[in-house]
């Protein structure tokens, strides 16, 4: 696999950004999930026309990564309230790497740009929600320096999750 190119998303990428995000959750989700009820909130949650909603608003950022015309990865961003007092909080709202990339060094190229984005706007807390059982995902967040600010619900289909709010000052260097 040659080196992956970041650049900024745009609206013609929505399709293969959904596609990929759904492929991630389902295989994020399945050790510990029903396979039906996967389908359902990747359908809703991350299916085509929400994912084209993304680009609607205009306040997400969007950087993928991309060898050739393989989508490989892909983080999204953008300022709102953290479950902790903040003066300007950007939520970290999803990092996904294709499973065939894990471990290329790719997760941390893509949360570098959101620290180095969240540093330019004078954020004074980078936050995300994390699923419980991703003890992967959790890994690589705590070696970025993010410390438990919290837990946060998150609907998955009919039930609701207790996923775990980690968070960092974005002026802090990588440990």
């Amino acid at each position: 696999m040659s080196v992956a190119v970041l650049r900024t998303a745009t609206r013609a990428d929505a399709l293969a950004l959904a596609e990929l995000a759904r492929r991630s959750f389902a295989a994020t989700y399945a050790p510990t999930h029903d396979a039906a009820r996967i389908r359902i909130h990747c359908d809703s949650v991350l299916g085509d026309a929400e994912v084209g909603r993304w680009f609607e608003a205009g306040a997400a950022q969007i950087v993928l990564a991309e060898s050739g015309a393989e989508l490989l990865g892909f983080v999204q961003w953008q300022a709102a309230a953290a479950p902790v007092p903040a003066r300007h909080a950007i939520e970290l709202k999803r990092l996904y790497v294709d499973t065939a990339a894990q471990g290329s060094g790719l997760g941390q190229r893509l949360f570098d740009a959101v620290r180095a984005d969240a540093k330019r706007v004078g954020a004074d807390l980078l936050w995300l929600c994390v699923y419980a059982g991703n003890e992967r995902a959790r890994r690589f967040y705590v070696r970025q320096g993010m410390t438990a600010i919290g837990r946060v619900p998150y609907r998955f289909v009919d039930q609701v999750e207790d996923d775990l709010a980690l968070g960092l000052d974005p002026g802090m260097v990588t440990p």
